[in-house]
């Protein structure tokens, strides 16, 4: 999934009037599943929705517009997913959930940052090839991700896009990538993007593509940061094959607009290593425990 970004020419803007966050979007807080036989062991995927408030809005003024609502995704399950693929989705999330189970365990925290509704970037450190199957594990909303143009060959492909894959150039998102991107997230997805643009030659954080503070400039909708831990040991690009080895992620709280208004593409780019690294050393010190158990 390894890819770069460019500042592309990428047409139209996202417009979100708040950073909405639902809470509790994981009810497994930290979870472990480590076994094959347990691994859907405690809540289900199932999400508890926030409580609607008892209060009824005020009627709108004659001649005012009644406030328009954020796009619903029917409870979390996806506004941007048929059924059929939503489904096919699901299959795929719950076999990747119990081969991470298998070889080694997985655990996840801070899922109540993930808003419940509406648009959202999701941004990752890049370890490995197995980093965004473990970003999708944990999340109900279904993910759509970006990869490398140079992966969608018949059969692959065909894959990559049935579970929410899009192809961009290597060099550079280029105009293409960023009109997708805008355009899932117009429907009201999560857009998944890895910032470093490759993964990572030595399991750090690596500096950040210029690009996506672009992008998220013209996005205006939440950024969330995620830390993942102990997919590069599991399978860093020296490495042909995978091993079984513990991996760990967090979400952190997500990056509003309204603090990125304004500021310089540096200083966004800037604000959102930081938070990523913020979140690599959350998901690190939870792997070292675990280790340690």
């Amino acid at each position: 999934m390894n890819a770069e970004f460019g500042t592309g020419n990428g047409e139209g803007e996202m417009a979100d009037d708040k950073c909405r966050v639902a809470g509790n979007d994981l009810p497994f807080e930290a979870r472990s599943i480590s076994r094959f036989s347990n691994a859907f062991s405690g809540a289900s995927f199932a999400v508890s929705e926030p409580v609607a408030s008892q209060t009824s809005p005020a009627p709108a003024s004659e001649g005012e517009h009644a406030p328009r609502r954020p796009r619903s995704d029917g409870a979390g399950t996806g506004a941007d997913r048929r059924w059929g693929e939503l489904l096919w989705y699901r299959l795929v999330q719950y076999m990747f959930a119990t081969l991470f189970a298998a070889l080694g365990g997985w655990r996840a925290s801070g899922g109540h940052n993930m808003p419940a509704t509406g648009a959202v970037l999701l941004v990752a450190n890049h370890l490995s090839f197995l980093d965004v199957f473990l970003l999708a594990i944990p999340l109900r909303r279904p993910l759509n991700f970006v990869a490398r143009s140079s992966l969608f060959f018949p059969v692959l492909g065909f894959l990559i896009r049935s579970v929410g894959g899009f192809p961009i150039q290597r060099e550079g998102m280029g105009a293409s990538g960023m009109k997708e991107t805008l355009r899932r997230l117009r429907r009201g997805g999560i857009v998944t993007l890895f910032p470093e643009g490759t993964r990572s030659r030595d399991g750090k954080l690596a500096p950040l593509k210029s690009g996506i503070a672009v992008l998220v400039s013209r996005a205006g909708v939440p950024v969330v940061p995620a830390g993942i831990a102990g997919t590069f040991e599991a399978w860093p690009r020296s490495r042909l094959l995978p091993v079984p080895r513990p991996v760990r992620i967090h979400f952190g709280p997500p990056i509003c607009p309204e603090e990125i208004a304004g500021m310089e593409s540096q200083a966004v780019t800037a604000l959102i290593r930081d938070r990523l690294q913020d979140c690599v050393r959350v998901a690190q010190e939870g792997l070292a425990r675990d280790l340690n158990h």
